[in-house]
This record gives structure tokens, C-alpha cells and sequence, in this order.
């Protein structure tokens, strides 16, 4: 994948066009129960990825900017979470903490509360916020610029999530020049169909959390310890996941303590104007629920559960959810401390293995968690990355109908293949010495 492809001008751009069509169609005339032509067309724009990325293309940047725009005035059709955001939104400049509130409990104290209600889910509907404070601030400023009208808050929420990933970009080709990297890596990101539907399209903030964590990674390799920092705090307060990584940066510097010292004092500041005792009980409540009670597209944990049905006759999700984060917290540590080169490749190459072994154990995977494995991805050279960025949409089969079924057939491929290229690989994350 490393080398480009001499193709065409006007293939390349025969390609574009089609890609440019097909997201039009995911966009605007797409079901998500329409398992069959989704999946179909998302083959289609992936296979133009793995052209266009291949290619000396000159206007890659043009095109990934295009193919968000076509999506602009999309309402997300594949995921129902930014109805949530909506809500909390609003609830936030109603100066209203939405830590303490479940929506159905207050449906009359909300603009349109019903019909938001009605829109995301009975598990958003039911429990309480987990999106930290830097992400209800951005819900805020969407519900600010437009309170009462859907599409307008829907619009300021797709803006800033496409200024994320311009941000992405900037810093992405930044890091990859640092790392003497080849800068058109970048585009293994910006152009891939997953990040751009997931992101631009649904409303998800993985994006917006990698790039304040791109942003601060970048400074950390330029030891400017304080932006590293506060920028990494930004990208927790977005989204809890890089929290995982923090102790590997432990052996990278030798100002581990100030730029800890900052992260923390950030965070601090961030969550005080909506601590109470409440508050924590509630936020640490909903947040155990991602591994004690929600599960979707697991893989490990199928495995595991299917197991446990066998031996004990019922879910063993309450007891595999105290054990994973057992597992989590043993493979950061070791991640951490064991010995390495204590430079960025080995730094990068550590963030990716995390990152994957914690998904691998989890009970709940979405499509849209992969990209933190792809943005990190683009300084390393995991094809595997790649492969499950398509297959993962194969989880969306558990919407074909009107009750929520997984099939657990298409949950195997998915993993199998991943796996299989791990295995076959001559160089993967389980043997990868920098």
C-alpha cells in the first residue's frame, strides 16, 4: 500500500464521480435497514478508497473535502445518538446539568422533548449522559446557534466535526514529517468511507477527540510539554477512551510529572462546574454500564459469553465486566513498563496495541470506535487496520429488521478475516519491535 499506482487521470476521476454518487445515495435515499444495499455500496466506496489512496492523485484533499460536503445537509440515517446530543444540547443552555437528569424523567423541560425522546432510543432515553464536559459544550454551542430547529443544530454539530478533521489533517501530515514519514499517509484517514460517514455523516466525535489528541501528540514529540498536555485533556474531555493511554508516555519524557500535572488540573477545572455527589454516582453508574450491561459486536466477549451460557445457563456480562478492565489495565501496564526504545515509533506502535486489545475485550463496538485505530494507524503499517474498517460495517445487519438481532455469522467474518491477516501477516502488532 506504500506505493502509488499509475492510473489515469480520467479513471481517478471516473472513480470520484462514482464515490461522489454513492455517498449522495447513503446520504439521502439510504435505509438502515436496508442491510443488503448498504453493505453494497459501502463496498463500492471502499473499493474507490483503496484506488484513490493507491494513486499519485494530486487533488486528494479536494476530494475527501467534496465527499464531506455532499453530506452537509444529511440527517444522520445509520445512528439515532445525535438526537442525544440534541437533547443534552439543550438542556445545557437551559442551564440544566445534564449529568442529572434522565430525559424521560423531564420530557416537558425540553424544546420538542417528546419527539427527541422518540428519536434516540430507549438506552439514551433511559439512563443517564456519559459524554464529558467538552462534548456538552459543543452540544451547546449547536443547540445555542439553533434551539428549536433540528437540521440547523444538526448542520453546526457536521461543521465543527468537519473542522476536526481538517484539523486532523493539518496535524496528522505535521506528525507523519516529524516521524520522516511520507506526508500523503494522511489520506489513509481522510479518505476513508468509515471515517467520513461515521463522522461528517452520523455525528460521532471520535473525530473531534483525535484531533486535540493529534494536536497534543505533535507537541509532545516537539516537547512543549504544557500544549501537549492541555490538548490531550481536551481530547479526554471529548471522548474518556484516551484515557487508556496515558501511562504510555510515562518512559517518553522526562516531565512526565508536569505534563500529568496539567492533563489532571484540565480535567479538574472541566468537571467542577457540574460536580456534585449526584453527579459522580451517576456518571460512574452509566459509564460501568458499557461493561456490565451493553454489549454489541463483541468479540472476545461472544466467545466468552457463549462459553459462560453453556457452563452456567444465563449472560455472565456481570462477571466478565469486572474482569475485562482487569485485562485492560494489565496490558497498559505492561505496554507501559516493559522495555522499549524510548522514541515516537515505539510511543505510536504501543497506542495502537492498547487501543486494539481493549476493543478486542469489550462487550460494545460500534463501527464509528475505529477511528482512533485509524488515525493512529497512519504512522504505522497495519493493514489489518484497514481490512476491519471495512468489515465492521457488517455489524449493521442488526438492523435489517425492526427488533435489534446481531447475527452472529457475520460477526465471525467480520473478526475472522481481522484475525487471519494478523496471523498471516510477517509483521503485526504482536511482533512488532521498533
Amino acid at each position: 500500500m506504500n506505493k502509488s499506482w499509475k492510473i489515469s487521470n480520467p479513471l481517478l476521476i471516473s472513480i470520484s464521480v462514482a464515490c461522489s454518487i454513492v455517498y449522495y445515495v447513503f446520504a439521502y435515499l439510504l435505509k438502515r435497514s436496508s442491510f443488503n444495499l448498504l453493505l453494497a455500496l459501502y463496498s463500492v466506496l471502499f473499493v474507490g478508497y483503496i484506488f484513490l489512496i493507491s494513486s499519485d492523485f494530486k487533488y486528494k484533499f479536494a476530494l475527501g473535502l467534496l465527499f464531506r460536503a455532499i453530506l452537509i445537509f444529511q440527517i444522520p440515517n445509520l445512528s439515532q445518538d445525535f438526537y442525544r446530543f440534541i437533547w443534552d444540547g439543550r438542556l445545557m443552555v437551559s442551564d440544566l446539568n445534564p449529568y442529572l437528569f434522565i430525559p424521560v424523567d423531564i420530557v416537558d423541560r425540553v424544546f420538542d422533548g417528546q419527539f427527541l425522546i422518540s428519536k434516540m432510543g430507549d438506552l439514551s432515553a433511559h439512563n443517564y449522559s456519559n459524554y464529558p464536559p467538552l462534548n456538552q459544550l459543543i452540544f451547546a454551542i449547536g443547540a445555542f446557534l439553533s434551539p428549536k430547529n433540528l437540521l440547523g443544530n444538526v448542520l453546526v454539530l457536521r461543521i465543527l466535526i468537519v473542522l476536526a478533521d481538517i484539523g486532523i489533517y493539518i496535524f496528522g501530515r505535521k506528525i507523519l514529517e516529524f516521524l520522516n514519514l511520507e506526508k500523503e499517509k494522511i489520506h489513509y484517514y481522510f479518505l476513508n468511507p468509515l471515517v467520513i460517514i461515521e463522522l461528517t455523516g452520523n455525528l460521532h466525535f471520535e473525530g473531534v477527540m483525535m484531533c486535540f489528541f493529534g494536536i497534543g501528540i505533535f507537541y509532545f514529540f516537539k516537547n512543549r510539554i504544557f500544549w501537549a498536555g492541555t490538548f490531550i485533556a481536551f481530547s479526554i474531555l471529548t471522548k474518556l477512551l484516551p484515557l487508556i493511554m496515558l501511562p504510555l508516555f510515562l518512559k517518553h519524557t522526562p516531565k512526565y510529572a508536569k505534563f500529568y500535572l496539567i492533563i489532571l488540573c484540565n480535567l479538574i477545572i472541566a468537571f467542577l462546574p457540574f460536580f456534585t455527589y449526584d453527579f459522580l454516582q451517576n456518571y460512574t453508574n452509566t459509564i460501568g454500564l458499557w461493561f456490565t450491561k451493553f454489549e454489541f459486536n463483541a468479540s472476545f466477549y461472544y466467545l466468552i459469553r457463549s462459553i459462560g451460557y453453556f457452563f452456567t445457563g444465563y449472560n455472565i456480562i456481570s462477571i466478565y465486566g469486572w474482569v475485562s478492565p482487569i485485562i485492560i489495565i494489565f496490558t497498559i501496564t505492561y505496554l507501559a513498563f516493559k522495555t522499549q526504545a524510548k522514541n515516537p515509533y515505539s510511543l505510536l506502535n504501543s497506542m495502537l496495541v492498547c487501543v486494539f486489545i481493549y476493543f478486542i475485550v469489550s462487550t460494545t463496538i460500534h463501527p464509528w470506535y475505529l477511528i482512533t485505530l485509524i488515525f493512529i494507524n497512519i504512522f504505522q503499517k497495519e493493514k489489518y487496520i484497514l481490512l476491519w474498517s471495512f468489515t465492521i460495517f457488517l455489524s449493521y445487519s442488526a438492523y435489517q429488521t425492526t427488533y435489534f438481532k446481531e447475527s452472529m455469522i457475520l460477526i465471525f467474518l467480520e473478526y475472522s478475516v481481522v484475525f487471519l491477516l494478523i496471523i498471516l501477516g510477517k509483521k503485526t502488532f504482536l511482533n512488532n519491535k521498533i
